[in-house]
């Protein structure tokens, strides 16, 4: 009885060494090909000799060697409007009572809901049996009237970018709820946040960028929550008895089923989205023109605005990469600075505010006197190529790996790709803003990976009924961490959007909207911009006088035998913060 108690135990522990054998060799695997999809070059021969030389290589000949080709300038707001004005033929059908005026092609930014639905009608009527044309027809001037009549909140439409007057070329970190941010900042801005729209003055981009938003609020978001929320629904029965049975459960392909569909939906927004603005959508009079997006001049709302929110929105603009950088740009200096002009600003007497001016003094020399290696910060994971996206994706399948560390792989060798010296330093006082609020990302979410990691092996998941469980380690995780995706994030994107007004060179203080409201004035800024820049290379590539030099005799010194202090010179490789971002496939 004895002999065979053991050999129940020996099997018991032979079963469980080979299913976490199994679990160690599925997970390395999984690792080695993230690792190779994502992190630039990740292929056997990073491990080769010459690969390993190539670290030795000062970064500025890695830079020198990795220089991309010079892009082509992008299209601008008013080239991409005269290129959709000479297009010959339109999405939707021409309407009938258009027939013999003058009309242009113009894109989604401009064709109204009223234009579209007449329009489809329009196409649709001659199919239709005569008995339901009747009704249509009935139904038409009904659906007409509600549009007419029913307005909208102006806060409550969101925009595209481009349609603001932004290029390809701007800095765009567009998710739902950072580009509702940027228009409603805008539009308090401008005076705009009482304003309300009728629903026939809607255009088609503003309905599909507020559709997305609305979907993503009341749909993606709360699935996404409530996945996380979800109790443990156990494995498959066909895995039961395998080793895979606590690696694959119901609630692994739950989510993976959900953010594959959240994945194939953001492409297909995002097609549909450029496609509206990039392309003839309809034929409009130029009056159907002048009503896209127009406010109803009777309806206003009583929207009131905090004073902080209407303070910050007075100083920002839609950022320009010609002619206004983002604030994401700017080094923490400056933002040190304009807080203790603000705190001055409503200091009560001379004596308080010749303390703030202590006080931030004081902490500008704390700030210069910390040096940092700002290229050990891992990239912000919205500049990640298509590359690293997908092997973040594919590595938040891999269990104790996946997720923050393996996001702080993808962006250390996204930095290293960019031929980027890891060891240079710069002072605090010089670290820009995006890599700041990047290493506050990425401490946040590591942190909340060890808390879930290792609280989920102390802390053992609560039986309920059957194989369903509740983790409460995990539940809080989720709690924790909706601050870090809806807060910290979206306001990265936001700051990434914007520049402050002061910054516009274009002196409209619009930013890149200055494209679409005041085109002579960006040209003339951009312009300005080349010529400063041309003169600069000219400066540079200027030789030195070769006039003979005299050569006066000099009394040669005795050389000195002590030994001098070394130096060593370094060279910033690349800009910190500057403006990319991963950006999904546009389709013209």
């Amino acid at each position: 009885m004895a002999t065979s108690s053991n050999g129940v135990r020996e099997g018991k522990k032979t079963s469980n060494s080979q299913r976490w054998f199994i679990r160690a060799a599925a997970v390395g695997i999984l690792g080695g090909v993230v690792l190779n999809v994502a992190v630039p070059e990740g292929n056997a021969e990073l491990f080769t000799p010459q690969a390993l030389a190539t670290f030795a290589t000062p970064a500025a000949e890695v830079a020198k060697k990795r220089t991309p080709p010079k892009k082509e300038p992008a299209e601008t707001y008013q080239e991409r409007q005269e290129r959709i004005a000479d297009s010959k033929r339109s999405m939707l059908k021409p309407l009938a009572e258009n027939k013999g005026k003058d009309t242009t092609c113009v894109s989604g930014e401009f064709t109204t809901l009223d234009v579209v639905y007449r329009s489809v009608l329009e196409s649709l009527m001659p199919s239709l049996p005569p008995q339901v044309q009747a009704a249509a027809k009935a139904n038409q001037r009904d659906v007409l009237a509600w549009m007419k009549n029913t307005h909208v909140s102006t806060l409550a439409v969101s925009d595209h970018p481009n349609s603001l007057g932004a290029d390809r070329d701007d800095p765009q970190y567009r998710t739902a709820l950072s580009q509702i941010v940027v228009n409603n900042l805008l539009k308090i801005r401008d005076g705009k946040q009482n304003d309300a729209i009728p629903v026939e003055n809607i255009t088609l981009s503003q309905a599909v960028e507020s559709v997305w938003l609305y979907f993503f609020v009341g749909v993606l978001a709360p699935i996404q929550f409530g996945l996380s929320m979800l109790p443990g629904l156990g494995s498959p029965p066909l895995l039961s008895d395998t080793p895979l049975a606590g690696f694959v459960t119901y609630n692994t392909l739950l989510t993976l089923g959900f953010t594959g569909a959240q994945m194939g939906l953001q492409f297909l927004y995002q097609g549909v989205s450029n496609s509206m603005i990039n392309q003839c959508v309809a034929r409009v009079t130029d009056e159907q023109k002048e009503r896209a997006g127009k406010p109803s001049d009777v309806v206003k709302y009583d929207i009131p605005i905090h004073p902080l929110i209407q303070g910050a929105a007075n100083q920002l603009a839609l950022a320009d990469n010609d002619t206004c950088a983002p604030v994401g740009d700017q080094p923490l200096s400056r933002i040190v600075k304009r807080t203790g002009e603000f705190a001055k600003s409503t200091a009560p007497n001379a004596a308080s505010k010749r303390r703030i001016d202590a006080q931030v003094q004081k902490i500008l020399r704390d700030m210069k006197a910390t040096k940092v290696p700002h290229n050990m910060i891992p990239a912000d994971p919205a500049d990640f190529s298509q590359a690293e996206q997908l092997g973040s994706f594919l590595g938040s399948m891999i269990p104790y790996i996946g997720g923050a560390p393996l996001n702080v792989i993808i962006g250390l060798g996204h930095n290293s790709g960019e031929g980027k010296n890891m060891g240079e330093l710069v002072s605090v006082h010089d670290l820009t803003v995006t890599k700041s609020l990047t290493a506050a990302y990425y401490s946040y979410a590591l942190s909340l990976w060890l808390f879930s990691t290792v609280g989920g092996l102390l802390v053992s998941p609560i039986p309920i009924a059957g194989d369903i469980t509740v983790a409460p380690i995990r539940m809080i995780a989720a709690v924790l961490g909706l601050p870090l995706t809806y807060g910290l994030v979206t306001y990265h994107h936001v700051i990434r959007s914007m520049c402050f007004i002061e910054d516009d060179k274009t002196g409209t203080g619009l930013g890149a909207e200055a494209n679409k409201k005041d085109p002579e004035a960006h040209a003339r800024a951009v312009a300005e911009k080349k010529r400063a820049e041309a003169a600069q290379r000219s400066r540079s590539n200027t030789p030195r006088s070769s006039a003979p030099r005299s050569r006066t005799p000099q009394t040669r010194q005795p050389r000195s035998t002590a030994a001098k202090p070394s130096t060593t010179t370094t060279r910033q490789v690349g800009t910190p913060g500057t403006a990319g971002g991963f950006q999904l496939p546009v389709f013209p």
